[in-house]
C-alpha cells in the first residue's frame, strides 16, 4: 500500500488516510491571492464544510473543488509533521485537467478514511492555465510556508497564471469502542459475574468497554467459567458457549462397613 505522507491512498475499501490543519489569516491570505492581474479562481472544501471541519479517526473524508476556468489542478498535502505529498492527481485520477463551473469529487471511485495521527493538516490545491504542476522537488521541502516559497518562485519563472486554495481539517480519535457479546451455556441456572458484578443467569447479551474483563460463570455443584477479554478497537462481537465440568463427588469411607463385631455371652 503506498504511503502518501500522513495521507494513504487506496482503491476501493482502502482510503486516503487524512490528519488535517489549520493556517493563519495571514497564510489564508497569501495562498488565495492569485498571480498578477489573474481571473482564475480556485476552491477546495471538504464534505463536512469550510468552517473547521473535523473527522474522527475511521471516518471517510470526501474532497470537492471547482474552478471558474479550464485549468490543470495540483493537490498539495502537507502533514502535521510538515511532510508534503502530492495527492491529486494520481494513480486513481490521473486527468488533472478541469473544465470551468464544475464541480469535481476527490476521491471519485474509491475512498477517504481519517487516520492517525490526530492533529492538523493542510490541503493546497493549485490551479493552472497553462500547463501541469510538475516540480517533483517540491515534496522534499518542509511544512506549508516553504512549499509556498518555492511553488511561488517556480510558477513565476515558468510565466504561469495561477490561483490556489487551502482546505483545513483536524483529525480527532476514534470514539472508544464497545464490543458485544452473546453468552450462553446447555446448563439451565448457570449465573454469570462481569467483573465482579451480578449479570444475571444465562442467556445473557453484555456490553464490554474498552480495557480488560473477566467473566465468570457459575453454577452449584460444577466448576467456575472464567474467560478474560480485552477489548480494543479491533475487538469484534464474538460469543461464549459456557461448557462446565461437574464436580467430582468424594469418595465415603467404607471402613464402618468392613468392621464386624461379634459378641459372645457367656452365662
Amino acid at each position: 500500500m503506498r504511503r502518501w505522507g500522513s495521507l494513504m491512498l487506496v482503491v476501493l475499501l482502502l482510503g486516503v488516510f487524512a490528519s488535517g490543519v489549520s493556517a493563519d489569516s495571514q497564510t489564508k491570505s497569501l495562498i488565495i491571492n492569485p498571480s498578477p492581474k489573474s481571473d482564475l479562481q480556485v476552491r477546495l472544501w471538504a464534505d463536512k464544510g469550510t468552517s473547521d471541519p473535523a473527522y474522527r479517526v475511521g471516518e471517510r473524508v470526501q474532497l470537492y473543488f471547482e474552478v471558474n476556468q479550464n485549468a490543470y489542478i495540483t493537490i498539495y498535502d502537507i502533514n502535521a509533521d510538515g511532510d508534503i505529498t502530492k495527492l491529486f492527481p494520481n494513480y486513481q485520477q490521473p486527468n488533472d485537467y478541469a473544465r470551468r463551473n464544475r464541480v469535481y469529487r476527490v476521491p471519485d471511485g474509491y475512498e477517504i478514511y481519517a487516520a492517525p495521527p490526530t492533529g492538523e493538516e493542510t490541503l493546497l490545491i493549485v490551479a493552472t492555465r497553462n500547463n501541469p504542476v510538475d516540480y517533483p522537488e517540491l515534496l522534499r521541502e518542509k511544512g506549508l510556508d516553504r512549499l509556498l516559497s518555492r511553488l511561488r518562485r517556480r510558477l513565476a519563472l515558468a510565466g504561469e497564471d495561477w490561483a490556489m486554495d487551502i482546505c483545513a481539517l483536524r483529525i480527532l480519535p476514534d470514539r472508544p469502542r464497545s464490543v458485544r457479546l452473546d453468552v450462553d451455556s446447555n446448563l439451565w441456572g448457570v449465573t454469570l459475574y462481569v467483573d465482579g458484578e451480578y449479570a444475571g443467569e444465562l442467556p445473557q447479551r453484555v456490553e464490554l468497554a474498552p480495557g480488560e474483563h473477566q467473566l465468570v460463570a457459575l453454577k452449584s455443584g460444577y466448576k467456575a467459567g472464567i474467560r478474560d477479554i480485552y477489548v480494543d478497537q479491533y475487538s469484534e462481537n464474538s460469543r461464549w458457549a459456557v461448557r462446565l465440568d461437574a464436580l467430582q463427588k468424594p469418595r465415603s469411607s467404607s471402613t464402618e462397613g468392613d468392621l464386624k463385631f461379634e459378641f459372645e455371652i457367656k452365662l
